[in-house]
C-alpha cells in the first residue's frame, strides 16, 4: 500500500463516540477538537474540557476505510456514555495514594515558577515501588486521568535488548526507544512516561549506559514542560546501588499490600456484576461476600483478588448449575471485566480460596494440613489459652487497647513428643484463617556463609507483607539454641549464634511486625536461649504435657469417631493408659486393628480382645520412659519459668 496524503482520505459519514463521563455536556467541544482529524475505530483521546478530564473512544465509523477524516459540515456525530476502562470511581479520587501521586505529578506540571523562586530544580521524576500486582500501573493511570494527561509506557527490557555495538553507536544516545518516546510525550504534553520493570537492571556497563540515557532525558525536560517520568519497581532493595544513590528519581512512593478495608473495596468492584446466591438470610449479599472473602485473603494484592474471583468463576462454569455452554462463557470471561452474569454460590469461592496461592506466598512454605478443633481430643484449657493469645487480638483488638496493653507476640509450646503440639497449631491456623509460614528449625540451615541468616530475614519480611500471619517454627530448639552451645564445634563457625542473633532482631520488630505472631514447638525447651523467652518475643509458654484422665477419655472418644469398634469401654481403656500420650493412644488402635486383621482378614470391628493383645507392651514402654525421668526436665523448666 502506497503513501496516501491526508487530503485523499475518505470523509466519515457518521461517527459514534463513547464518553467516559457522567454526562454528555461536552458534545460541541469534542466535535470542535475532532474536526479535520484523521481517526480510526478504537482510537482513544483524553482531553481537559471545562476543567475536567474527559476520555472518549471512537466506537464506530460509517464508511469503507479504516482511517477516515472528520469533516465539519458532513460528518454526523453520535454520543453514548460508557464505563471507564480503568473503572476510576469516587473512591479512587479519595484514595490516599492516588491523591499523593496526583499532587506529585501536578507539582511537576504546574509549579515551575515556585521551584525557581526557591532555587531548586523541578522534580520531574517519581519512583513507585511495591510488590507485583499491587496496582502501580493503575495508580499512575488514575492520577493521570485526574490531571487529563496522557500515559506512555516503556519497559526497561526494551533498552536491555540492545547489544554493546548498538549502545556504542554515537546516534544511540538520541535515537533509542526511551528518547524517542520521551520526545513524543513532550509533543503531547501534559503526559507521563512510565518506565516498567526497573528491577531487571543489574550492575554492569549496560546499566550505567541506560541510567545515563534516562538522566539525560530528564535533563532535557524544561521546567515549564508538563512532563514527568515515573519509574516502577517491585523491590527497592533489588535496584542497583547506582540507581538508588543517583538523583534520577527525586520523589519516592511505596505502595503497600492492601489492607482489609481496601481488599473489601476491591472485591466490591470485582463481584458486583456476578449473580451471587446469599450465604445467609440477608439483603446485603454483595457486602456479605466481600466481607467474608476479604477476611480470608490477607496478603493478597489486587491481581490476586482478580485471579481468585476468576478461579471461582471457572469453578461455577464447570458445575451443572450453568445452562450456558462453557465455550461461550470463556469468551466472555476476562481479568479486567466481570460482565458475564454467572450464577455463583459460596462453595465456588471456598474452592478458589483452597486452591489459589497468592503471589506473595509463592516462595515460602505457607500451608499446614487442615485440622478442626473437634478432631483434637482433650486439652481444653490449652486450646482456650492459644485461642485467646492468637485469635482475640485479631478479632477483638479493642479489648487490649482498652486496657492499654499489647497482645502476646509469640507462643512456645513445649512438652514430650506425641502430645499433639503440632496438631494444636494446625487446628489453630485452620480456625484463625490467618496466613501461615511453616518451617522446621533444622531445615533452615545452609552450608553457605550468611545464607541461613538471610533466610530468616526473608521469612519475617514475607510475614510482614502478608500480615496477619503466623510464623510456625517446628523444632524451635534447632534454630534458637543457647549461645555458646556450638563453641566446641570448630566447623560450625558460630553459625548458631549468628542465626540466633538474626532471629532475636527480627522478633524484636526493629521495623515493626504488627500482625505477625511467632509460634514455636519443641520437646527440648532447656536448649532454647533465655533471650527468646523474654517479653515481646515468645512471651507465652504453654506446657503440653501427658493427657489427664479426662483428656484421655476425650481423645479416645474422638479417635473412635473414625474407627470401627465394638464393645470398647472408653472409661476403662482411659484408666488403663495412664502414661500414654495422644500418639500412643492412636498407635494402640492401629496395632489393635493390625492384630484383628491377622486373625481374620474379613474383620469388621476392633474388639476389646484385640486391644488387650497389644495394650501391655505399649503401656509398659510409655511407663518406662516416665520412670527414666523423661518428665523431670519439663517440670524443672515449668518451675523456672512460671509466673
Amino acid at each position: 500500500m502506497g503513501y496516501q496524503r491526508a487530503t485523499d482520505y475518505e470523509i466519515a459519514a457518521a461517527i459514534t463516540i463513547g464518553i467516559e463521563a457522567k454526562d454528555v455536556i461536552y458534545k460541541q467541544s469534542i466535535q470542535r477538537r475532532l474536526w479535520g482529524r484523521l481517526v480510526s475505530q478504537g482510537d482513544r483521546y483524553q482531553w481537559n474540557l471545562h476543567g475536567r478530564s474527559v476520555v472518549i473512544h471512537i466506537n464506530r465509523l460509517a464508511g469503507n476505510s479504516k482511517c477516515m477524516k472528520v469533516a465539519r459540515d458532513t460528518t454526523h456525530f453520535e454520543f453514548a456514555l460508557m464505563r471507564s476502562h480503568w473503572q476510576r470511581s469516587q473512591e479512587d479520587e479519595k484514595d490516599l495514594y492516588v491523591t499523593s501521586l496526583t499532587d506529585m505529578m501536578r507539582s511537576s506540571f504546574e509549579n515551575s515558577e515556585a521551584y525557581r523562586k526557591l532555587g531548586i530544580p523541578v522534580a520531574k521524576s517519581i519512583l513507585i515501588h511495591g510488590v507485583s500486582g499491587v496496582g502501580k500501573s493503575r495508580l499512575v493511570q488514575c492520577a493521570s486521568d485526574l490531571l487529563a494527561s496522557i500515559v506512555y509506557e516503556i519497559s526497561i527490557h526494551d533498552l536491555l535488548a540492545f547489544n554493546d555495538e548498538e549502545y556504542n553507536a554515537p546516534e544511540f544516545i538520541n535515537y533509542n526507544p526511551f528518547s524517542l518516546l520521551l520526545e513524543k510525550a513532550k509533543s503531547n504534553a501534559p503526559s507521563a512516561l512510565v518506565i516498567r520493570h526497573l528491577d531487571a537492571l543489574l550492575v554492569g556497563d549496560k546499566t550505567s549506559k541506560i541510567l545515563d540515557i534516562i538522566s539525560k532525558g530528564l535533563d532535557s525536560i524544561e521546567d515549564t514542560t508538563p512532563v514527568c517520568i515515573v519509574g516502577l519497581a517491585r523491590n527497592l532493595r533489588a535496584l542497583p546501588e547506582s540507581l538508588r544513590k543517583t538523583d534520577i528519581f527525586r520523589q519516592h512512593m511505596t505502595l503497600p499490600i492492601p489492607t482489609l478495608p481496601q481488599r473489601k473495596a476491591l472485591l466490591h468492584t470485582f463481584l458486583k456484576d456476578l449473580g451471587l446466591k446469599p450465604i445467609r438470610d440477608t439483603t446485603h449479599v454483595l457486602d456479605d461476600y466481600a466481607t467474608q472473602i476479604s477476611m480470608r485473603t490477607s496478603g493478597y494484592v489486587a491481581r490476586d483478588l482478580k485471579l481468585l474471583v476468576r478461579q471461582a468463576k471457572l469453578k461455577a462454569m464447570r458445575s451443572d448449575r450453568q445452562s450456558m455452554d462453557i465455550s461461550d462463557q470463556l469468551q466472555q470471561l476476562s481479568l479486567s471485566s466481570s460482565s458475564c452474569k454467572i450464577q455463583m454460590v459460596w462453595s465456588d469461592f471456598e474452592y478458589a480460596l483452597d486452591t489459589y496461592r497468592p503471589s506473595q506466598r509463592a516462595e515460602v512454605e505457607s500451608t499446614l494440613p487442615k485440622r478442626d478443633w473437634d478432631d483434637m481430643g482433650g486439652y481444653a484449657t490449652i486450646k482456650d489459652r492459644m485461642t485467646q493469645a492468637v485469635l482475640l487480638p485479631l478479632l477483638q483488638p479493642h479489648v487490649f487497647t482498652k486496657l492499654g496493653i499489647k497482645p502476646p507476640s509469640g507462643l512456645l509450646l513445649y512438652g514430650p513428643s506425641g502430645c499433639g503440639k503440632t496438631a494444636l497449631v494446625q487446628a489453630l491456623v485452620s480456625e484463625s484463617m490467618m496466613n501461615v509460614i511453616s518451617i522446621k528449625g533444622p531445615e533452615i540451615f545452609s552450608k553457605y556463609l550468611g545464607e541461613t541468616e538471610n533466610k530468616v530475614r526473608k521469612l519475617f519480611a514475607t510475614a510482614k507483607r502478608i500480615a496477619p500471619c503466623i510464623v510456625f517454627i517446628d523444632e524451635m530448639d534447632a534454630i534458637g539454641t543457647k549461645r555458646g552451645f556450638d563453641l566446641g564445634d570448630s566447623g560450625s563457625g558460630g553459625v548458631n549464634e549468628r542465626v540466633l542473633s538474626t532471629l532475636l532482631n527480627e522478633m524484636d520488630g526493629v521495623e515493626g511486625r504488627q500482625g505477625v505472631v511467632v509460634i514455636g514447638c519443641t520437646n527440648r525447651p532447656d536448649q532454647i536461649d533465655d533471650a527468646l523467652l523474654r517479653p515481646g518475643r515468645l512471651d507465652q509458654l504453654v506446657y503440653v504435657g501427658l493427657p489427664s484422665l479426662e483428656d484421655r477419655i476425650d481423645i479416645i472418644r474422638t479417635l473412635l469417631k473414625k474407627i470401627s469398634t465394638q464393645g470398647v469401654d472408653i472409661n476403662d481403656l482411659a484408666s488403663q493408659t495412664e502414661f500414654c500420650s495422644g500418639a500412643d493412644l492412636e498407635n494402640l488402635f492401629r496395632e489393635a486393628g493390625t492384630a484383628a486383621l491377622r486373625k481374620d482378614l474379613n474383620a469388621q470391628y476392633i474388639t476389646p480382645d484385640d486391644i488387650a493383645s497389644v495394650i501391655i507392651p505399649i503401656c509398659e514402654r510409655a511407663e518406662n520412659q516416665i520412670l527414666q525421668g523423661r518428665l523431670d526436665m519439663y517440670e524443672k523448666f515449668l518451675h523456672d519459668h512460671s509466673l
